[in-house]
């Protein structure tokens, strides 16, 4: 074990990183990251969860594995509390589990510790009047009001929308596995959404690129997005926009299966949430009208 996190280490660190102390959370951190285990998360949980396990090996790091109970990791959760709290125990638990299961420590501190999610409604979704300000102040053929209408007609995390263009068209649809939770999507290519991407380039990598050709991140994506609903007026973000696409449907009369594998989604309960108390057929004429 303390092998292959060496070689891992020196084949993705600086060369002048250090060998963290046998024994140490710092060291169990380091077994941990360099085993099968954190390979297999997806990208965007492990760049996630990285900087929140820097932050604990910079504050804990030389601390013994074998001085760590299961009241500290919950006293300090309890007291961080909210939803910080609780990505932070996703993050922790995994490094305690490996470490108790390869044997390092005969039992794990964080087992059993468990934090409830803070009640939210999550993002706000995408008001009809809140469109239609975004509609009025970024005209068609702004790259603007391309990434708005994009969002809008495919329902896509800004993980997925940045990553979109023509080869995931197939047939009538448009296909494509969700970067989170590797669901399979498949929008359908209404009228406003072909209108959408024939403003498109034909050749190139994806349907929305930054000012140097390339495609965005999903941050870039969403700090840009971020920038021109300020100007607009708009509060809701590009998950609201994701969460309208399921009002839209739902107005449509498709059915609760149907827009859960349009959108991608694991559970119907994600669904439900998003299609609840929303002015419905006001939508419907804004999308078909704007």
């Amino acid at each position: 074990m303390a092998y292959c996190a060496e070689h891992a280490r020196w084949q993705e660190s600086p060369s002048d990183t250090a060998t963290p102390q046998s024994g140490t959370f710092a060291w169990a951190v380091d077994m941990y990251c360099a085993s099968p285990e954190w390979a297999k998360l997806r990208e965007g949980t492990r760049k996630s969860r990285a900087p929140i396990l820097r932050s604990y090996v910079a504050r804990e790091g030389a601390r013994p594995l074998s001085a760590i109970t299961r009241e500290d990791p919950e006293r300090g959760l309890y007291a961080k509390g909210g939803h910080g709290a609780v990505n932070h125990l996703k993050a922790l638990k995994p490094v305690f589990a490996y470490a108790h299961r390869m044997r390092i420590i005969p039992t794990d501190p964080a087992r059993g510790v468990h934090l409830d999610r803070p009640a939210t409604e999550g993002f706000a979704t995408a008001s009809a009047e809140e469109i239609a300000l975004f509609q009025d102040r970024w005209a068609v053929g702004t790259k603007e009001r391309l990434v708005f209408d994009l969002a809008l007609y495919t329902g896509a995390a800004r993980a997925d929308l940045v990553r979109l263009g023509r080869a995931n068209i197939d047939g009538g649809l448009l296909s494509f596995n969700r970067q989170k939770t590797g669901v399979f999507a498949q929008v359908p290519l209404t009228p406003e959404l072909r209108a959408v991407i024939a403003r498109t380039p034909h050749i190139a990598p994806a349907f929305v690129l930054t000012s140097k050709g390339r495609p965005f991140t999903a941050a870039g994506l969403g700090n840009f997005f971020a920038d021109a609903a300020e100007a607009a007026g708009m509060t809701a973000r590009l998950h609201g926009l994701r969460k309208a696409f399921c009002v839209y449907w739902a107005e449509k009369l498709v059915s609760t299966h149907q827009i859960a594998a349009m959108a991608g989604h694991l559970r119907l309960s994600e669904v439900e949430l998003y299609t609840r108390a929303a002015d419905r057929r006001r939508m419907v004429e804004l999308l078909v009208e704007g």
